[in-house]
């Protein structure tokens, strides 16, 4: 049975009336989406997040960088500084995680998790369900494989529950297309070794509260995962 984590209501009630994101800010539409679950309605919005994140747009067209079928918004984009090439657009992970807590005056605080494995991936969801303290969890991934589209770009979703039995991870992605029909819109669940497999040199922003910080730490290294950010 799927395991609905802490603020995945919020989350998923968030993600039906912002849906979708603008082009080239996946990032910053995930964080703001993810957010939600620790701060609710005082969660900072795309285009803040974007500024603390310096993120880049490149101003063309990037026709592979969104599904096929999927709209092409540019709303935030007039505040944002342009990106040198289109490899350099959008959203590093260093930046979000630095712009999630400077959007939020450092109310809360992200834990960088590099890389799980498919039985640390694993671990980490089933002991996230149990913990005390309400969490956000955005995970930068590989889309191929992820959707049923040819797409293969780099991209953020958000995690907000987990099936044990089934195996599979429930995440917001940030355009209808990509949703489940039987289940709310944006929302689907993934296989949780082909979810692993898609962060394999990527990973997790674990998003807390500033007083459970020291605990969220405590949890990942427990696990024996890697508290790092990645460079992609």
């Amino acid at each position: 049975m799927l395991r609905r984590f802490a603020g995945a209501s919020a989350i998923v009630s968030t993600l039906d009336h912002v849906l979708p994101q603008p082009d080239q800010l996946c990032g910053p539409f995930s964080a703001s989406v993810a957010l939600t679950a620790v701060m609710g309605y005082d969660a900072p919005d795309v285009t803040t997040l974007a500024v603390a994140s310096r993120s880049a747009i490149w101003p063309g067209e990037i026709d592979s960088g969104r599904p096929p079928g999927t709209p092409r918004l540019t709303g935030g984009w007039d505040v944002l500084p342009r990106a040198a090439s289109i490899d350099s657009a959008g959203t590093t992970a260093a930046g979000l995680a630095e712009g999630i807590e400077t959007a939020t005056d450092h109310r809360v605080a992200v834990v960088p998790v590099m890389g799980p494995a498919t039985d640390g991936l694993r671990a980490l969801l089933d002991r996230l369900g149990d913990r005390p303290f309400r969490f956000g969890l955005v995970a930068n991934v590989h889309t191929r494989g992820l959707t049923e589209f040819d797409w293969n770009v780099g991209h953020f979703v958000t995690v907000w529950g987990f099936d044990p039995v089934e195996d599979v991870v429930a995440i917001a992605d940030t355009y209808r297309e990509l949703g489940d029909p039987d289940m709310s819109p944006g929302c689907r669940t993934v296989s949780t070794d082909v979810f692993a497999s898609a962060m394999s040199d990527r990973g997790l922003l674990l998003i807390v509260d500033r007083q459970d910080h020291h605990a969220a730490v405590s949890l990942v290294r427990s696990l024996g995962l890697r508290h790092d950010v990645w460079s992609a």
